[in-house]
C-alpha cells in the first residue's frame, strides 16, 4: 500500500485483486494463471493461510499489455532496490493507494527451463477454476501446482523457514501411479525434472532427464540461485554478470556504497542523517563481508556436484538437514 488507508481487510483485498484482473484479462481475450497462494489451498496443497498478494502467470506475448492495462488503472509499480531491479527479471509487481495487497505479475516462473510459451501453454491445457469474489479465476490443475509449489519453496528454502517447512508437507503427498505419471510428464514437458529432481525422486516420480538439460546454463545457475541466495553477495555477482560491460563499474561500487534511496528502503530503521547513513553503510560492508566469506565455505562444501539440490538449500552436505530426511519421506519408501 502507498500510502491511503484500505477500508478493505487484506483477504477481500485478494479475493477481488483476483477477480479483477481476471476481469480486465478476459476483457481483453489475455490468457492468465492464479498460481501459489489460494490455487495451492484450492488444491490441498497447503494450510489455510492469509495471501499477501496475487500472483498471476500472463501469457508470454501478451505480459506488456496488461502490465499497460494494469498501469492505466491507477496501479504503480513498486519502489525497488537497485540490485533487485536488476536480478528480478521474471515479474513485476503493482501497488495502489487504498489497496492492501500487490499484483504480482509474471511473464515466467524461475525453475521451468523450457521457453516460457512452452510452459504457459503446458500449464493452460491443463489448467482448473477456482472461485474468487464470485468470479470464476483461471488456476493451474493440482499436477502444476505441485510443481509450482516445489519450485518456488526450494528457491527460497535456505533463506525462508515458512519455504521449508512447505517442502516438508509437500513431501507428505500421497500421489496415485496416475498422479505421478502426470507429474512426470508435465515436468518434462516444461522443463523441470532436473530442477525439481530431489523433490520429483522423493514422491516417488519416475524420472527421465535428457544430457542436454543436465549440463544446460540454465541449470547450473538455477542450482547456484537455491544454494546460494540466502548470501547476499551472490546477488551482486549475479547483477555482475549479466550486466554489459559499461555497467559493471556502476553495479560494482553500489555493491559496495549503495544510494541513499536503497539505503532506507531497505533497512526503514535506519537514521536518515549522514551520520546515520554513513554508519549504516559500514555496518553494512561488514555484513556483507561475512556473508560473503560463508558463501565462499559453502561454494567449496558443495564441490563440483552437478545437481546440488535441496540437501544444499537446508544446510550444506555435511549437516544433510534436508526435508527429505522429515519421516514423511522415509515412511513412503519403506511401506
Amino acid at each position: 500500500m502507498l500510502g491511503s488507508p484500505s477500508l478493505l481487510g487484506l483477504d477481500e483485498a485478494v479475493d477481488l485483486g483476483h477477480a479483477w484482473v481476471q476481469h480486465v484479462a478476459a476483457e481483453r481475450g489475455i490468457r492468465v494463471i492464479f498460481i501459489k497462494g489460494p490455487s495451492l489451498q484450492h488444491h490441498g496443497l497447503r494450510e489455510p493461510r492469509r495471501s499477501s498478494d496475487v500472483d498471476v502467470l500472463v501469457d508470454p506475448a501478451r505480459f506488456e499489455e496488461l502490465c499497460n492495462v494494469i498501469e492505466s488503472a491507477g496501479w504503480g509499480e513498486r519502489s525497488l532496490l537497485f540490485i533487485t531491479e536488476r536480478t528480478t527479471r521474471h515479474s513485476r509487481t503493482y501497488v495502489r493507494d487504498g489497496w492492501p495487497c500487490d499484483l504480482d505479475v509474471h511473464s515466467y516462473f524461475p525453475g521451468f527451463l523450457a521457453q516460457p510459451s512452452v510452459v504457459f501453454e503446458q500449464l493452460w491445457d491443463r489448467k482448473a477454476q477456482m472461485d474468487c469474489a464470485h468470479r470464476a479465476c483461471t488456476i493451474p490443475d493440482r499436477v502444476g501446482s505441485i510443481l509450482i509449489l516445489g519450485l518456488h519453496s526450494l528457491r527460497g528454502a535456505k533463506a525462508d523457514p515458512r519455504h521449508r517447512r512447505e517442502l516438508v508437507e509437500l513431501g507428505k503427498l500421497t500421489l496415485t501411479e496416475y498422479e505421478r505419471g502426470e507429474v512426470a510428464t508435465l515436468a518434462v514437458a516444461t522443463g523441470s525434472s532436473e530442477t525439481l529432481r530431489d523433490v520429483l525422486s522423493a514422491l516417488g516420480v519416475p524420472l527421465d532427464v535428457s544430457i542436454d538439460q543436465r549440463s544446460s546454463k540454465q541449470l547450473r545457475e538455477w542450482n547456484e540461485w537455491v544454494s546460494f541466495e540466502s548470501y547476499g553477495p551472490y546477488f551482486w555477482i549475479l547483477a555482475l554478470r549479466h550486466a554489459r560491460w559499461f555497467e559493471k563499474p556502476i553495479v560494482a561500487w553500489r555493491s559496495i556504497w549503495p544510494t541513499r534511496h536503497d539505503l532506507v528502503l531497505a533497512r526503514p530503521e535506519v537514521v536518515d542523517t549522514p551520520g546515520g547513513r554513513l554508519v549504516a553503510r559500514v555496518l553494512r560492508l561488514g555484513r556483507g563481508f561475512r556473508s560473503g566469506i560463508a558463501g565462499i565455505r559453502a561454494k567449496s562444501e558443495s564441490g563440483s556436484r552437478s545437481s546440488w539440490g535441496f540437501k544444499y538449500a537446508l544446510g550444506g552436505r555435511r549437516k544433510v538437514q534436508s526435508a527429505f530426511s522429515h519421516p514423511a519421506f522415509s515412511a513412503r519408501h519403506e511401506n
